[in-house]
């Protein structure tokens, strides 16, 4: 009986050891099964908010909407929400404080292009008119997939509860080379927008943090931290800027910003549909 007994216990011992239940998710697994789940999202709601501080050279300021010839700064502050159709397109209406000035307007990304509604005018203007602010501090819902997948290091910071989930914490520090490959199918519609990360990316630092179920693996929350100094003439040929307009620019001439965006995912694969606006 006695050996019987110590049989089964060994057994079961046994057993539990080998069960995969018993092992803990890593960091990079858990972090492969969400950047999985995202590829199978169809849609998603949001919310979002953020700022934006530049400093910018003497005789820059016409650039952002200010006059005189000393050296400036600029500050965005933002919130909106809306709702996103992946992998290529949401809408988003966002509020905004620029240099003092409040605004409200709406955003389409479709496609790999943007378009922006005029708060002065009601009229939807594309990307390319829409000046090198809107470029620089655009938040993006579709790129988190993205940021998922092309990762050079993760640092657990702790299991917490976010909304009533219990979700994973953690800080990734983006593979800035795998990162821009990633973009390279999208680019071929939006040459400028991928030259323009380009150059962000390679001129200053970014982290990312992130908050995923820890059972379902879906996204509730995205960080992004930018710091970055950037050569001015180099941004407005890679955004496309009309012939002569970078020879009014000094040489070396650079803009420095730092960057806080946060977006918080809600209302998985609910009904979304998305128009793209007509330009004019």
């Amino acid at each position: 009986m006695k050996r019987t007994l110590a049989g089964v216990l060994t057994m079961v011992a046994l057993a539990a050891c080998a069960s995969p239940l018993t092992k803990a998710e890593t960091p990079e697994q858990a972090l492969g099964s969400a950047a999985q789940r995202a590829s199978q999202l169809h849609s998603a709601k949001f919310d979002l908010q953020g700022n934006v501080r530049m400093t910018f050279p003497a005789g820059l300021g016409q650039m952002f909407g200010q006059t005189g010839s000393t050296a400036g700064s600029l500050a965005l502050d933002m919130t909106g929400n809306g709702e996103a159709q992946f992998p290529d397109r949401y809408h988003a209406t966002v509020s905004a404080k620029l240099s003092g000035l409040s605004v409200a307007t709406e955003v389409v990304v479709a496609n790999g292009k943007a378009y922006v509604k005029n708060p002065m005018t009601g009229k939807w203007e594309s990307s390319a008119q829409a000046g090198v602010t809107g470029q620089l501090s655009q938040p993006d819902p579709l790129s988190y997939e993205q940021l998922l997948k092309n990762v050079k290091s993760v640092k657990d910071l702790g299991d917490t509860t976010l909304g009533g989930t219990t979700v994973h914490h953690y800080q990734l520090i983006p593979d800035k080379d795998k990162l821009l490959a990633s973009f390279d199918k999208a680019a071929v519609k939006n040459p400028q927008a991928k030259a323009a990360i380009e150059q962000v990316l390679n001129s200053g630092t970014m982290t990312v943090e992130v908050w995923f179920g820890k059972d379902d693996h879906l996204v509730r929350r995205v960080t992004t931290d930018a710091d970055y100094t950037v050569d001015l003439n180099q941004l407005m040929g890679s955004l496309g800027a009309p012939n002569g307009s970078s020879s009014r620019v000094p040489a070396g001439s650079t803009i420095h910003a730092t960057a806080h965006i946060q977006i918080n995912y809600h209302d998985f694969d609910a009904p979304v549909t998305i128009t793209i606006p007509s330009v004019g």
